[in-house]
Formats: C-alpha cells, sequence, structure tokens
C-alpha cells in the first residue's frame, strides 16, 4: 500500500513515514500542497492522504478541495494531521472532504485505530510489518524504510507500550512550564523531572532513569555546555537534545555542544525566554517532540537495527575506473561530530577540493566552520559565489542558500543559488551532488554521512551514472542512518564504512590514478598510486 505525506516540517514528515512504515506502507512525501500534485502525476494514485492544514504555496483545504475534485483521487481517505486547534477549522476540513482530523502530535496507536475505522488497516494487523522497498521514480522523494523502528513503536516484552522518559533542563521556568507540558501531552513522553541549572540537573540524574535531555545553554551556576561536559566525563551517553535561543552566542554555543555530543538542536522562537509563545508552541510540536523521539531511538532494549551494515560492506557497486578530481559530502543530524572526526584526517594536503553541504540555518555555518579550522589546524571555510576550487580547499554550503559548482573553461567554481528548497533542505546535498556530476564529468566522489531523510540519494544516482563513485558511513556509526540508508536500500552506494576509517578510504581512492609527491605519510607511508 501507498501512502503520501504532505507536511512542511521535514521532522514531522519523517515521523509520520517511519509510524507508516511500521504498518506496511511505501511513502512519498511532499512539503506542501503545489509540490503534492506535481508528484501525484508521476505516480500511482496512493491509497491513503495525510497532509497539514497550514503550509506554504498550497495549503491543506486547497490541496483537499484539488484532489476531491480529481476523480482518480475523489475516493482515497484523506487524514488531516494538525497543530490548528479551532473548531471551525476541523469542519472546514471534513466539510471539504478530509476522513480524519487528527491533531498534532500524533501517536502510532492513534494513527492504527484512525487508519483502522476508515477501513485502510485491518484491526487484527497488530503487528509492525516490514515494509516493502519502494518502487524508483525520478524527480518523486521516497522516504526509506527505517533502519528501526521509531520510538513511538516501541514494546516490551509483554507488547505495552514504553514511553520516553524526559529531563527537561532550563533557567526560565516559563519555558519548563510550557515545554514540560507540551511533552505530557504525547502519550508516548514522560516528563520526569525539569532542573532549573546544570548543577541540579546533575543531581535529577541521579534519583530518576532519563532517556533524552532537553538543555538550554545560557544557565547560572552551570550552563549547559559544562552540564555536557562534566555529563560525558562522568561516562553518561543519555542523548542531549539542545533547545537554545537563535543568537550568535546561542549558535556558536549550539555547535560547541554538538561537537561535545549532543544528538540534536531546536532554536527557541522569541529569545531565551520565548516571548513569541504561538511560535514557540509550533516549534515544540514540530520539531522538538519529533526530535526526543529520534534521539531515543538507539536506547530502546532489545531493538537491533534490522539492516545494520556491516563494517566497510562492499555494495553492488562499481569499481573506482577514473581519478577523482573533486570529493562532496552530505551530512545532517550528527554532522559536526562527524566532521570533526573526518576533516582533520583528509588534511590541507588533499589533492583535491572538499565540498560540504551541513543541513544548518544561516546563523550556525559560519559557526560550524570556524569550529572544523580550529579541529583541523587548516582553513575550513564557508563558500564565497565566483570563488575558484583548488586542491586542499575545504568549502562548507552557506545556511539557507544552495551550494552548486560549475565549470568556467579549465576552472571550476562555487555557485551558489537561493532557489527552493530540494527535499525540504536548503542547502540540499542533490543540488551540490548533481552540479559535481557535472561540472567534473563524472570525476567525483559522493559522500553521504549521518542525517535523517533521503537528501543526498538523487544526487548520489547522478554520480553514479556520469561514472563517479559514492560511499556512505555505516549505521552503528550514525547518529540517524537515514541519508546514507537510502542510498544504500536505492543500490548507488559503493561501499559503507565507519566514521573512524571514512578519511583512509577517501584519501585511498582520491590518490588513486595520482602520483603523490613530497608526501609519503598521507596513507601511513604507501604510495595510494596502484
Amino acid at each position: 500500500m501507498r501512502a503520501f505525506v504532505i507536511d512542511d516540517s521535514k521532522p514531522v514528515r519523517s515521523i509520520l513515514a517511519k509510524m507508516l512504515q511500521t504498518m506496511g506502507f511505501d511513502i512519498t512525501e511532499a512539503k506542501d500542497g503545489q509540490q503534492a500534485l506535481d508528484y501525484l502525476s508521476q505516480q500511482p494514485t496512493p491509497d491513503l492522504f495525510l497532509v497539514n492544514w497550514n503550509m506554504p504555496i498550497l495549503n491543506g483545504l486547497e490541496f483537499i478541495k484539488s484532489v476531491k475534485a480529481n476523480r482518480a483521487y475523489a475516493d482515497v481517505p484523506l487524514i488531516v494531521v494538525s497543530a490548528e486547534v479551532k473548531d471551525s477549522t476541523r469542519a472546514l476540513a471534513i466539510g471539504a472532504g478530509a476522513g480524519r482530523f487528527l491533531d498534532k502530535p500524533v501517536t502510532l496507536t492513534t494513527l492504527r485505530k484512525t487508519l483502522s475505522e476508515l477501513g485502510v488497516y485491518p484491526t487484527s494487523a497488530s503487528q509492525p510489518v516490514t515494509a516493502a522497498r519502494p518502487a524508483s521514480r525520478p524527480g518523486v522523494p521516497i522516504t526509506p524504510s527505517p533502519a528501526v523502528l521509531p520510538t513511538q513503536a516501541r514494546q516490551s516484552n509483554e507488547g505495552t507500550s514504553i514511553t520516553t522518559r524526559v529531563l527537561v533542563v532550563d533557567d526560565s521556568v516559563v519555558v519548563r512550564g510550557i515545554v514540560s507540558k507540551m511533552l505530557q501531552q504525547d502519550p508516548e513522553l514522560e516528563v520526569v523531572n525539569t532542573a532549573a541549572d546544570g548543577v541540579i540537573a546533575l543531581a535529577k540524574l541521579q534519583q530518576h532513569e532519563v532517556d533524552v535531555i532537553l538543555l538550554d545553554i545560557e544557565m547560572p551556576r552551570m550552563d549547559g555546555l559544562e552540564f555536557l561536559k562534566e555529563l560525558r566525563q562522568q561516562g553518561n551517553r543519555t542523548p542531549v537534545v539542545m533547545f537554545s535561543s537563535l543568537t550568535s552566542r546561542g549558535a556558536s554555543a549550539t555547535i560547541e555542544a554538538l561537537m561535545l555530543g549532543a544528538k540534536d538542536y531546536v532554536m527557541k522562537p522569541g529569545g531565551a525566554y520565548m516571548t513569541d509563545a504561538q511560535e514557540g508552541k509550533r516549534a515544540i510540536l514540530e520539531e522538538l517532540i519529533p526530535k526526543i523521539k529520534q534521539a531515543a531511538t538507539k536506547r530502546i532494549p532489545g531493538r537491533a537495527a534490522s539492516i545494520a551494515a556491516p563494517l566497510h560492506r562492499e555494495t553492488s557497486g562499481s569499481p573506482q575506473r577514473t581519478k577523482i578530481d573533486a570529493v562532496v559530502i552530505g551530512v545532517s543530524t550528527g554532522g559536526p561530530q562527524a566532521l570533526a572526526k573526518l576533516i582533520p584526517k583528509l588534511g590541507a594536503d588533499c589533492p583535491v577540493p572538499v565540498m560540504i553541504v551541513q543541513h544548518m540555518p544561516a546563523a550556525f555555518t559560519k559557526h560550524l566552520s570556524d569550529r572544523l579550522t580550529t579541529e583541523s589546524g587548516f582553513m575550513v571555510q564557508e563558500g564565497v559565489h565566483g570563488q575558484s576550487l583548488e586542491p586542499g580547499q575545504f568549502v562548507v554550503a552557506p545556511g539557507g542558500v544552495h551550494l552548486g559548482v560549475k565549470r568556467l573553461a579549465s576552472k571550476v567554481v562555487v555557485a551558489l543559488n537561493d532557489e527552493p528548497a530540494v527535499n525540504a533542505c536548503k542547502p540540499s546535498a542533490d543540488v551540490l551532488f548533481k552540479s559535481a556530476a557535472s561540472a567534473y564529468s563524472g570525476n567525483v566522489l559522493g559522500v553521504v554521512l549521518t542525517g535523517m531523510g533521503s537528501d543526498g540519494t538523487d544526487g548520489s544516482r547522478e554520480i553514479k551514472q556520469a561514472g563517479g563513485n559514492v560511499i556512505v558511513q555505516d549505521e552503528d556509526s550514525s547518529v540517524v542512518w537515514g541519508m546514507p540508508g537510502s542510498v544504500v536500500r536505492n543500490g548507488v552506494a559503493d561501499k559503507v564504512v565507519p566514521i573512524d576509517d571514512l578519511a583512509g578510504e577517501i584519501l585511498s581512492r582520491v590518490w588513486k590514478y595520482r602520483r603523490k609527491v613530497h608526501n609519503t605519510d598521507v596513507l601511513g607511508g604507501r604510495d595510494a598510486t596502484p
């Protein structure tokens, strides 16, 4: 069965897709109603629509009216999943043809029950079903089957639901209250306690078992960074999600927290005290809750990855046949820590330029490149439109714009653009990968690291079709095996490698068919020339 998930929030789409995949659905995603209508013409009729209400370009109501006016889709069950709570809105949606209207955050139990009531999902099918691999449809982003079941599907040995236990750490009593109240409304989340600073939080951890810590940065006595350092020094590996203000200081500190091992982050609308209450509630529902659940997935007892990738797994991909002239990297959730492990090992004497797309807001990427420069001991910089790409250059896509490249005679230059988001991402790995495949005539190595979603899959396919190669980070060392897992499942990965060994794999490939000069220690003193 096929389900179409339409929501302008990427984390929400991911969570809904994972719920449906546990029931055996193949998933197509769209970020708004217009994109969904465009995709519908390229695929078979779906068995279900899940659509958000408030979206840009074409909202939920307009989408419902459009599909219900089309005889091909008029009878397809449609469920609105929205944070909009007005009775008038619900009535409008039902009147336009929606079968049900569910409040965000929706739970797996509620969704399964609703589908059963609509006759889409049989009541007797109580166990999760492994989703079949979606057929490849060019131009239509397909969410890959998840490597592990989402938090919503967690069950004990007795089959009962297990909640994710959260500790909320923030010096604002208002923020603690709002966040705690909204998290508690989700039956799969339990706020076990709160703390006003890091000192109190450490004491509370001695009293409660916690699955995820929600952490502010600026706090008295012991701030978020000091708390995180102390936590790791104590050997406590509880996943941490940062919830901090979108300021220059907040962005810099969040990058530092991610380097220290925080799993993800969400920015507080309206500053440290979340003065924009309405936008704050939206951020909690559509960003924070999905990321808390995602962060908890690897801590579920007895839940092994269903398609874990063996170390250095060779896939059915093609061998390297040409010289590599550029390396392009796509990464999202867990990226700063992965890049901090990878980039310093590549070295300033890397014989090709390295371009990086990390999914981040504009305020963050400058801090990320500065931090990578400090970690590496050589320059890592944000890309500048028109700059020439030379060997040994490391370029990070600026947040909020796409990083592409283009050839001008004998040189290749950075080509930034402000086109719409791709895969709900801006910058997008697909944009970089596709442009590099063209500019370098296929002499390019694509590298896909940890991250949620499937950005990079289409671009990896184009690199392969142009004659290049693609390698991905393995599941065990990834925070989220969404992006690399999608590349593997779509059959375009040449090799799956742990993060600690990726630099060696990249260097061996970029030095292949290239003579090294005065550089005998790059690969442990071995010449990489075959």
